[in-house]
């Protein structure tokens, strides 16, 4: 009979973005959160052995911290000759001396096995099956499962030639039920969800491809698996403009995905009966479960600092079926009093792009409070744009709003 209390933490692929899962480790340990065994795929695999590793508060922030000092050329290190080298069909854009470097340098075991918790690293083979490793050298398996095609080298186990787990059909979350989880904790990396223009370069935007893929196959597989599992996801970041091959955003990513994630456990998201998934990326249609407008507290717009803050679960308030997050029991207290004061214009859609007759989420960081509304733009170019003819484009935008509800 297996184990009916399983607990395994997936951890998915997402590049640069694999530093928002350490902030839903952060805010995953604090609630004293610990699973059974853990399953990562391509950056999920760096994360999930390091913390196999030192699965405690202590460890999170050391993995925190590497992260805040990695920098591009850590994990994709450009040279001419591995430019040239591919150029010419022999080899990959970049070596995995770096990565190789980076794993041996930090991790404290060399082979998965010795982990202080039971660790399966998921990459892909020729064929396009999963594998799952569990046993052997732990840089191979990680480089194996991190080798994204064109970026990275193919590496050999054994007699498969393995490359990055994100390409298989069968993500880690089917590879943590076939491994006995019962209950399954998906830390998700999203995806860049408000990018106003292509990524640049071949490989940003051959990362950016991965990471929608790896968002589609997850929704899929979530709903292959047994309805005995119980699984919860935590929340992705939106809006997000970050590309997984940016690293010089890095304690944004950690600090709002922290922030995220303890909202999301304050609104019921680690609960049996919460909802087993969700990817949609219009907040306003999450209810109680994820934080209204990335967790900023909207009263603090209006206050004279000309920085906005963001909330905290201990103040947190429910207004017409979603949570909001104040910095403050006055600040909470002052919008339930009159949400209407400081909820943002067009539901806190781009401005500019209402005007436009287009739905675009807004940024908070891009906002404007004019004639005691205030306004949110996608980005800072547009929110200049906007200013330029800011009487003209609300009144665009209303009329259009004003249709639209």
């Amino acid at each position: 009979m297996p184990d009916p209390h399983r607990t395994a933490f997936v951890f998915a692929g997402g590049g640069s973005l694999g530093a928002i899962q350490v902030g839903a480790l952060q805010a995953l340990t604090e609630v004293g959160e610990r699973p059974d065994f853990v399953v990562g795929a391509s950056v999920g695999a760096l994360n999930a052995c390091f913390y196999a590793a030192y699965p405690d508060a202590e460890g999170v922030e050391q993995l925190a911290a590497i992260w805040r000092r990695l920098r591009r050329g850590d994990v994709f290190p450009f040279s001419l000759g591995g430019a040239v080298n591919w150029l010419r069909g022999r080899g990959a854009l970049f070596g995995t001396h770096a990565l190789r470097r980076l794993i041996e340098k930090n991790l404290p075991f060399r082979q998965l096995e010795d982990a202080s918790i039971p660790v399966h690293v998921v990459a892909t083979s020729l064929s396009g099956a999963a594998t799952s490793l569990s046993r052997g050298d732990i840089a191979d398996a990680i480089l194996a499962s991190a080798a994204i095609p064109i970026a990275f080298p193919m590496v050999r186990i054994g007699d498969e030639h393995l490359m990055d787990g994100a390409v298989a059909g069968n993500t880690p979350i089917l590879t943590a039920a076939q491994l006995g989880a019962t209950r399954i904790i998906v830390l998700q990396t999203g995806y860049a969800c408000s990018m106003t223009g292509p990524p640049s370069g071949a490989v940003a935007s051959g990362m950016h491809a991965l990471t929608l893929m790896i968002s589609n196959q997850m929704e899929r597989d979530l709903q292959l698996l047994a309805s005995g599992v119980e699984i919860h996801v935590t929340p992705h970041l939106c809006p997000l403009d970050v590309s997984p091959f940016n690293f010089s955003r890095t304690n944004e990513l950690i600090e709002r995905g922290a922030m995220q994630t303890r909202a999301w456990i304050a609104g019921g998201g680690l609960t049996p009966a919460a909802p087993r998934h969700d990817f949609d990326h219009h907040h306003d249609r999450m209810g109680a479960t994820m934080p209204a407008f990335a967790g900023y507290d909207l009263v603090s717009f209006f206050d004279d600092s000309g920085r906005p803050q963001r909330g905290a679960p201990a103040f947190a308030g429910e207004h017409d079926g979603g949570v909001y997050l104040f910095a403050s029991a006055a600040h909470r207290d002052r919008f339930l009093a009159d949400p209407h004061r400081y909820l943002p214009s067009y539901g806190g859609l781009c401005a500019f792009a209402m005007a436009r007759g287009a739905e675009v989420r807004g940024d908070p960081e891009s906002f404007k409070i004019h004639q005691g509304r205030l306004f949110f733009n996608v980005n800072g170019a547009v929110h200049r744009q906007w200013l330029r003819d800011v009487d003209h484009l609300v009144r665009e935008a209303d009329a259009r709003w004003g249709r639209r509800t």
